[in-house]
């Protein structure tokens, strides 16, 4: 910090001035005197981060069943990953809604009787929204795949593994979710 500082409001007016300078001089001169020579010097390199940064911990699946503490260092890490992924999600969506917002053109087109989309998102689209939009489509199943049908007041990451074994068990036997089930063959012996 530079040695020259900012004079108070006031210190150069010809009839209350030297009030001013002495007021500053006695209550913000102690004050100023501590942070220049005690809070500075003592202060360090500063971060340069604004937000606290957490240390990564062992997953659940590295932890061993009767480890409680590393059961629960997993979970909260869990959480904080799913706040963290949520507020990517809403941050997409955001993206998305102002895109469709600012693109979809002037006028009336949007109330007409006869229904029409106004931003072309189909395949092969070579609208402006598009790739924002196939980001948060591809964002938010990725969310629900992972989080999706858990409580976000008691889930766990023991819910969340068991939940992603359950879907790999699905695909291994029918393919992946929402295609429907494979249709049963009669085995040849």
């Amino acid at each position: 910090m530079s040695d020259t500082r900012e004079e108070p409001l006031g210190w150069n007016h010809p009839v209350v001035g030297p009030m001013v300078r002495a007021m500053d001089t006695l209550v913000a001169g102690p004050a100023r005197w501590f942070k220049k020579t005690v809070v500075e010097p003592n202060r360090g390199e500063a971060e340069p981060w604004y937000h606290r940064q957490f240390n990564r911990v062992p997953g659940i699946d590295e932890c061993y069943i009767e480890d409680v503490v590393c059961r629960e260092e997993a979970n909260v890490q869990f959480k904080r990953d799913w706040m963290v992924e949520q507020e990517i999600v809403c941050l997409l969506r955001d993206r998305m809604q102002d895109c469709f917002f600012y693109e979809k053109g002037t006028g009336l087109a949007h109330m007409q009787l006869n229904h029409r989309d106004i931003i072309d998102l189909t395949q092969g689209s070579q609208h402006v929204c598009k790739p924002i939009a196939d980001t948060y489509e591809r964002a938010a199943e990725n969310y629900f795949i992972k989080y999706g049908e858990i409580s976000a007041w008691s889930g766990r990451a023991e819910h969340a593994l068991a939940k992603q074994k359950h879907r790999m068990m699905w695909e291994r036997r029918h393919g992946p979710v929402g295609t429907g089930m494979k249709a049963e063959t009669p085995q040849e012996e």
